[in-house]
């Protein structure tokens, strides 16, 4: 029976590849059972073949699906909402909407101060010179899953920026109102205990969090972001795919 879908908001290949999810978790597909054909999925989604191998294709890029020429797409890895897919350099605020988690945004700090000596030589600037450095907690539900503190040199602001400018996706305020292209970062991961007392929030209890540094770049290759996001661990996985060369 074909069921019609209704897409909204995100990006088409986004929203398909959410709904295969959902049809792979409510048939009960496990690791190493053949999915449909491609044409029968699209009948079931009632969307078009460019759009559904546009989604098929996030999902093997996720390792979610694996194709195997002259056989069919098979499941290789159970679906799960934050196992995330670190080879895409995305914003918080993308990652959590490509990934169809409703996720709180809280300004924690907004802080125009004087660069450090560290933070001067990471995004290039004099020591002294202005940056602008924002905290932020993502919820999903009433759950922290992510602490956020991303810095920037306010020389790339405009005259008239404003603290409302930054609600949203850092990436999209400065792809799209600053006309600045971001290509790539430098990032590190590892595991960071954080204690209740060293984070300016309630998480209820002690844990580990996995802490992403990442420096970011224009296309002409000028650092202009240095954010660090602590990831719940108890909550998010990352995942990499490794090529052997």
């Amino acid at each position: 029976m074909k069921t019609q879908t209704s897409f909204r908001g995100k990006p088409i290949r986004y929203q398909i590849r959410q709904a295969l999810l959902d049809y792979i978790k409510q048939e009960g597909f496990q690791p190493g059972d053949q999915l449909p054909p491609e044409e029968r999925l699209q009948e079931i989604l009632d969307v078009s073949r460019l759009s559904m191998r546009e989604a098929l294709q996030l999902l093997e890029e996720e390792r979610i699906i694996l194709t195997r020429h002259g056989s069919g797409r098979f499941l290789i890895t159970p679906p799960s909402s934050l196992d995330i897919d670190i080879s895409n350099l995305q914003s918080v605020t993308e990652l959590l909407s490509s990934y169809n988690i409703a996720a709180e945004n809280k300004l924690l700090r907004f802080e125009c101060h004087l660069a450090n000596k560290e933070i001067a030589k990471l995004l290039g600037l004099k020591k002294g010179e202005e940056v602008l450095s924002i905290d932020r907690i993502r919820y999903a539900g009433e759950i922290p899953i992510i602490y956020s503190i991303d810095t920037l040199g306010v020389r790339w602001l405009p005259p008239e920026w404003k603290e409302s400018d930054f609600g949203g996706s850092l990436f999209e305020y400065v792809e799209k109102r600053l006309g600045i292209e971001l290509a790539y970062s430098q990032a590190n991961i590892h595991a960071s205990l954080i204690q209740n007392t060293e984070i300016p929030f309630g998480s209820g209890e002690d844990m580990a969090w996995i802490l992403l540094t990442q420096l970011i770049y224009t296309q002409s290759g000028e650092p202009i972001i240095y954010s660090r996001d602590y990831h719940r661990g108890d909550q998010i996985q990352f995942h990499v795919r490794r090529i052997r060369r």
